[in-house]
C-alpha cells in the first residue's frame, strides 16, 4: 500500500492508519514521509555526529549503620529543547532537561537513592494532559514501592526518593517515565535515559570506557513548527519517519579499527527494528536484557521490540580506514516504514592511531557467564500459566484482564499469584489477528524455552525481562520469583497498547488481602521539593490542591492521539468549578455536550476535555474544546460515537471536573 508524499501531507503527517481510521492490523505499510517540515529543514541522515549523553554524578553519600555508603544522586524533569531538526527547535520533557537523560553508571551492590524532582509544567504544553510522573528503573528488581507503579504517581512540585540496592549482575537497564494511561506520550516526549551496572566479571571480559557505547533509539515525526507530531493510530501504535540515535537524526560515528560494544536499547514507543550491518558481517551478541548471555552468538541480524535491550561487539579491525558501515533496519510485520526508517546510523572507521587497552579489543569472548534465569530447568517449574494478549473491542487486554480492573478492585485483582522463590512457567499467546507485542514482566528476568515450539532466537538465550511475541506466535517463559513480596505490573511496551489498557498486575509471595509492607503507592509517598518555577519568572509553592502528594483514586483516563488545545502554566492560587448543562447523546443522530467553567485566577487559553465514563467500560476521551472568555463551553458533533454514551465526564485543564448523566433522546 504505497502512499506518496502528497497523499501523506494531506493526511496530516500524523501516520496512515490513523487517518484512513483502521483498528486491524497492519500488515505492510510504506509511505514517503510522515512529518509536515519543509524541505529544507527535513534531517539528511549522516549530517550529524552521534552525541553520547553524560554521565550522571552522585550529589553526595550517607553512610548506614552497616558502614555502607548509599550514593545520592538527583534528576529534575523539565521542559526543555531540542536541536533536532535543522534550523528549528523541539520542545521536549527531559530529565535534566535532556533527551535522553543522563546515563547512571553503579557497581554491583552499590546503593543509590535518586531524587527524582517533577518539575514539569502542570499540564503537557501540546497534549494537554497532567503531568504527574512516575519511574520506571526498567531491568531492577526494586520493591513495589521504588518500581514506578503506574498508579505511583508525582506531581508538579513534588519529589520521589527511589532506593536501588543494585545486587543483580551487571546489565543494562534503563529508565522511563510509567505514568498511568500516558506513558506512550511522556516517554515520546523525551522522558528516557540508561542506566549501567557493572560487576567485575562483566568489567574482565568486555570493552569498557569510550569503547563501551550507549545507542538509544526511537523515531518521530514532526509537525511544520519543529515540534513533534503525535497520533497513535486508534492505540494501535505511533511510527515516525525520522530516526534519532541518542537524540539526533541517523547520526555518523567516527571509529577505531578494534571492537567496540554497543548497548542498543529500543527507546521508540511502538516501533521495532530488525537491525543488520550493511557489509552483511555479523555481529556478536554478549547480553540481553539481564546481562551476560551463557556464551557469545553471531548473528547477522536481530528484532528488537520497543524496551528490549542487546549488547553487541562490532570488529571493525576487519575493515580499511575510510570504510563507511552502517547499522540498518530491515523492519518487520506491522511497522509503517518511510524514506529512510531503513537507516540508522553510521560508522567512520578512521586511520587513527588504535587504543588497545582494557578487555576485548582485539579477541571477540566466547564464553561469557551464567545467571539463575539461564540455570532454571522446566521441571522446576511448580506451575504453568496460559495468557493471551490481544484486543478487544477498542480496548487492550492481557490474559483477558485490564488495567481499568485492577484500579476498580482497590489494586487488589492478580492476573498471578506466585509464591515467593516458585518457579513457574507463563506460556504467552498472541493469536488474536495480528500485531506483535513486547510484553515486559516488572521484577524478574526469566528464560525463553520455546517459540511456536521451536528453539528461542540464537540472539534471544540470555536472561530477559522483555519478549517479543510476534503475530501468531506462542512463546513460553521460565522464571523464578525471587528477590521480593509484593505487587508488580505485566504490561505491552508498546506504549499506547499499555495505556490503553493493556497491564495487569501479580503478586509474588503475598495475598493481595493483606496488609502491605511494601504497597507500591501508599509504602513511600512523594514530597514538597519547595518552590517551583512559573513561565514568568516567579515561583509558586505546591499545594496539595496543584500537583502536590495527594494520590489518585482512579486512573486518569486515557488520552487519543486529538491533541488537546494549549494551556497555561497554573497560577498560584487557582480554583475552577466547572459544570454540565447540557448532556445528550442521539445515538446515529448527533452528540451535544454544554457547560461553565468559573475561574478565579488569571490563566488563559484553557480546554475542557470529555470522557465516555458510561458504566461497565474503561473511560474514554472522545473530545476537547476551549472555554470561551465568557466562561462558556460546548461539542457538538455529527452523528457521534458508534456506541451509546450514558455518562459523560468534563476535565478542565484548569484543575476542575464534572460528571453527568448523558440524554439519549
Amino acid at each position: 500500500m504505497p502512499v506518496s508524499r502528497r497523499q501523506a501531507l494531506q493526511i496530516g503527517g500524523v501516520g496512515i492508519i490513523g487517518a484512513l481510521g483502521l483498528a486491524v492490523p497492519l500488515s505492510s505499510v510504506s509511505a514517503k514521509s510522515a512529518s509536515l517540515l519543509d524541505p529544507r529543514n527535513m534531517p539528511k541522515p549522516y549530517q550529524r555526529e552521534l552525541t553520547i549523553p553524560p554521565v550522571l554524578q552522585p550529589k553526595s553519600y550517607t553512610i548506614g549503620a552497616d558502614g555502607k555508603k548509599t550514593h545520592l544522586y538527583q534528576i529534575e524533569q523539565t521542559a526543555g529543547m531540542a536541536s533536532i531538526v535543522p534550523g528549528l527547535k523541539t520542545p521536549i520533557l527531559g530529565y535534566n532537561g535532556s533527551f535522553p537523560g543522563p546515563t547512571i553508571k553503579v557497581n554491583q551492590g552499590e546503593r543509590i537513592t535518586l531524587e527524582m524532582d517533577n518539575l514539569l509544567p502542570l499540564f503537557h504544553p501540546q497534549w494537554g494532559y497532567r503531568l504527574d510522573t512516575s519511574t520506571h528503573l526498567h531491568g531492577s528488581a526494586s520493591l513495589p514501592q521504588y518500581d514506578g507503579y503506574a498508579n505511583d504517581i508525582t506531581g508538579r512540585g513534588m519529589c520521589k526518593d527511589y532506593e536501588y540496592p543494585n545486587f543483580q549482575p551487571a546489565r543494562t537497564l534503563w529508565y522511563h517515565d510509567h505514568a498511568v494511561h500516558n506513558t506512550a506520550q511522556s516517554v515520546y516526549s523525551g522522558l528516557a535515559g540508561q542506566y549501567h551496572l557493572h560487576d567485575e566479571v562483566e568489567r574482565n571480559l568486555l570493552p569498557q570506557g569510550k569503547f563501551d557505547v550507549p545507542l538509544t533509539i526511537s523515531d518521530a515525526m514532526f509537525a511544520r513548527s519543529g515540534e513533534l507530531g503525535y497520533n497513535d493510530n486508534t492505540h494501535s501504535g505511533l511510527w515516525g519517519d525520522v530516526i534519532l540515535v541518542n537524540g539526533a537524526p541517523w547520526p555518523v560515528m567516527k571509529v577505531q579499527r578494534r571492537i567496540y560494544r554497543f548497548r542498543i536499547l529500543n527507546a521508540s514507543i511502538s516501533r521495532s527494528y530488525r537491525f543488520q550491518l550493511s557489509t552483511g558481517d555479523p555481529v556478536t551478541m554478549v547480553a540481553t536484557d539481564g546481562g551476560l548471555m551463557p556464551s557469545a552468538q553471531q548473528v547477522t541480524s536481530w528484532r528488537q521490540s520497543g524496551a528490549e535491550r542487546y549488547e553487541i561487539l562490532i570488529d571493525f579491525s576487519k575493515y580499511p580506514a575510510g570504510k563507511r558501515v552502517e547499522l540498518r533496519n530491515l523492519s518487520n510485520k506491522n511497522n509503517v516504514d518511510y524514506d529512510n526508517t531503513g537507516r540508522i546510523m553510521a560508522f567512520d572507521v578512521t586511520g587513527d592511531p588504535v587504543d588497545t587497552s582494557g578487555p576485548a579489543a582485539k579477541v571477540l569472548p566466547t564464553q561469557l557467564a551464567g545467571s539463575t534465569a539461564m540455570s532454571l530447568t522446566p521441571s522446576q517449574s511448580v506451575k504453568t500459566r496460559r495468557m493471551r494478549v490481544k484486543r478487544d473491542n477498542d480496548i487492550w487486554t492481557i490474559g483477558g484482564m485490564t488495567w481499568d480492573e485492577v484500579i476498580k478492585s482497590g489494586y487488589k485483582k492478580v492476573l498471578a499469584d506466585p509464591g515467593l522463590n516458585d518457579v513457574e512457567i507463563w506460556e504467552v499467546e498472541n493469536s488474536s489477528g495480528g500485531w506483535f507485542h513486547p510484553l515486559h514482566i516488572h521484577l524478574v528476568d526469566f528464560q525463553i524455552l520455546s517459540r511456536n515450539g521451536r528453539p528461542p532466537f540464537p540472539y534471544e538465550r540470555g536472561p530477559k525481562d522483555t519478549v517479543y511475541v510476534g503475530e501468531g506466535e506462542t512463546v513460553r517463559l521460565l522464571m523464578k520469583f525471587e528477590h521480593h513480596r509484593g505487587r508488580y505490573m505485566i504490561h505491552c511496551h508498546n506504549l499506547p497498547h499499555e495505556d490503553h489498557d493493556m497491564m495487569a498486575q501479580f503478586s509474588v509471595g503475598y495475598n493481595p488481602n493483606d496488609p502491605d509492607p511494601n504497597d507500591p503507592i501508599e509504602a513511600v509517598r512523594p514530597h514538597h521539593i519547595g518552590p517551583v518555577p512559573t513561565t514568568d519568572g516567579g515561583s509558586t509553592q505546591p499545594t496539595e490542591g496543584t500537583g502536590g502528594s495527594t494520590q489518585p483514586t482512579e486512573a486518569a483516563a486515557p488520552v487519543t492521539s486529538q491533541p488537546a488545545a494549549p494551556v497555561t502554566t497554573e497560577p498560584t492560587v487557582q480554583k475552577d468549578v466547572v459544570t454540565i448543562t447540557s448532556a445528550r447523546h442521539r445515538l446515529n443522530k448527533d452528540i451535544t455536550f454544554a457547560g461553565t467553567s468559573k475561574y478565579t485566577g488569571t490563566a488563559t487559553g484553557a480546554s475542557v476535555a470529555l470522557y465516555d465514563v458510561t458504566p461497565g467500560r474503561a473511560a474514554t476521551r472522545i473530545g476537547t474544546t476551549t472555554i470561551n472568555s465568557l466562561g462558556i463551553w460546548s461539542w457538538t458533533t455529527k452523528p457521534g460515537p458508534s456506541r451509546q454514551i450514558t455518562a459523560v465526564r468534563a476535565d478542565s485543564s484548569r484543575g476542575g471536573t464534572a460528571s453527568a448523566t448523558v440524554r439519549t433522546r
